[in-house]
Parts: structure tokens; sequence; C-alpha cells
């Protein structure tokens, strides 16, 4: 249970979302503003992947802290996206 909460974590749920949107772009390509998703999705994705790297290199892998702190960023990015834009 330790192996699943240290691999999903809000991070990897948000590069996940980074990769459906890719997903999505490439699947309905005749679309207008196409490339869109993928300025947001290539970021979203690769960005969320290098944070949790290095969260989980400095917390040297403590899954509560790993999960506190994750959880913290993606909601103040969620914040800022919502209800700041």
């Amino acid at each position: 249970m330790k192996k699943l909460f240290e691999f999903i974590t809000p991070l990897t749920l948000m590069a996940g979302a980074g990769l459906l949107i890719i997903g999505q772009g490439l699947l309905h390509l005749g679309e207008e503003n196409n490339v869109l998703q993928f300025f947001f999705g290539v970021p979203l994705l690769f960005g969320a992947v290098v944070v949790h790297i290095i969260i989980w290199g400095m917390l040297k892998r403590n899954v509560l802290y790993i999960w506190l702190v994750e959880f913290i960023l993606v909601g103040l990015f969620l914040y800022a996206f919502f209800f700041r834009w």
C-alpha cells in the first residue's frame, strides 16, 4: 500500500492530467486550437514530474511529507489558475 501511495501523489495525478490533455490533442488533430493543448499539456506533464522527483529526493521518500507538500503545491496552483487569472 505504501508503494502505491508513493507512486500516486497529487503531482503525479497532475502529470496524468497533462498526459490526457496531450492525448486529446492527438486524437482531435483537425480541431481548431489543437496546438494550445500541447502548449498546456507538455509543460504540465514535465513540470509536475520534475517537481515530484525533486520533492521525492528532498524528503527522502517519506510518503506522508511528500503528500502534504505536493497537496499544498497543487492546491496553490489550482487556486492561482482558477481564481487569480
